[in-house]
């Protein structure tokens, strides 16, 4: 499901318009992406050239063993007979498959990772970050994964890291609090990444389980840069912070001082309330002055 670039900048309660559409992409059944091949019945006797092969072989003993065909589990295996796909053979066992003319292409459908490291992405403010992610996946169409495609294991790593650049290049890296960002949508982007993936892989006859994002650093090239920045903005929310509670603390004095009785002037409040910002505010303890007169 693709986003909205202009939910980036609007308020979280509006992006829980979206909840709806999130929470039916995070429902939706993987497995049905890919529908299962035609099985194959126990006794395969393939198409009418082999049938006639066969028959005219039939008194050699010797051929009778090449019809066994075993089936493992967690296996599956396209039947081809002169380079057409007749079927594929989907439960563990034993099949007997006419051998004349027969090819047999095998794939495994165990759950399998596949591990993308250090991906180079342009994050929505055109800053280059790199992302490492995690695919867990399996295979469930012999056909699509040995007949449709060439490399099943190197196209769904081309797709995945496509993938991983089209939606992270959707979020900034960093966001202001309520807003959507790399470091603070991990559930959200897992579940956009698992979805447009599932689309791009049920060619090859994959089922995503779960993409998700495991690392996300600056690029090399501006990391220092970006790490003085982070600084200043935090020394900046902190200042912010310090001087707010100062003015408080300064303005709570001063009335609890009138409210005990203390008149003070104009002079004396504002001689008061300068102090106290000052040894608020400051960096260094404060050194009191007493002054003397004769």
């Amino acid at each position: 499901m693709p986003v909205d670039l202009a939910m980036l900048g609007t308020p979280s309660a509006e992006r829980l318009l979206a909840a709806p559409a999130q929470a039916a992409m995070d429902r939706a059944d993987p497995d049905a992406a890919v529908p299962p091949d035609p099985a194959l019945p126990g006794l395969a006797m393939g198409s009418a050239l082999s049938k006639a092969i066969a028959c005219v072989c039939c008194p050699n003993i010797l051929s009778y063993c090449a019809w066994c065909t075993q089936v493992d589990q967690n296996e599956q295996k396209a039947v081809l007979y002169w380079g057409q796909y007749q079927g594929t053979l989907t439960e563990p066992g034993l099949y007997c498959v006419n051998p004349w003319g027969r090819e047999l292409r095998t794939t495994s459908t165990k759950f399998r990772t596949m591990e993308l490291q250090d991906v180079k992405v342009v994050d929505a403010r055109g800053n280059p970050v790199v992302v490492s992610g995690v695919l867990a996946y399996y295979l469930n169409s012999a056909r699509r994964a040995t007949v449709d495609v060439e490399d099943p294991t190197n196209y769904i790593r081309l797709q995945a890291t496509a993938a991983l650049k089209q939606i992270a290049g959707r979020y900034p890296y960093s966001a202001a609090p309520g807003q959507p960002s790399l470091q603070t949508e991990g559930g959200t982007i897992s579940a956009e990444l698992s979805h447009i993936l599932q689309l791009k892989v049920s060619v090859a006859g994959a089922v995503v389980k779960s993409f998700e994002l495991v690392d996300l650093s600056y690029a090399p090239e501006i990391a220092q840069t970006m790490l003085v920045k982070q600084q200043a903005e935090a020394l900046v929310e902190a200042r912010r912070l310090l001087v707010g509670s100062a003015v408080d603390m300064a303005h709570q004095a001063v009335e609890q001082l009138q409210a005990k009785g203390c008149k003070l002037s104009d002079t004396a409040r504002e001689r008061v309330t300068s102090n106290l910002l000052a040894v608020i505010c400051s960096h260094t303890p404060a050194a009191p002055m007493v002054p003397l007169q004769s």
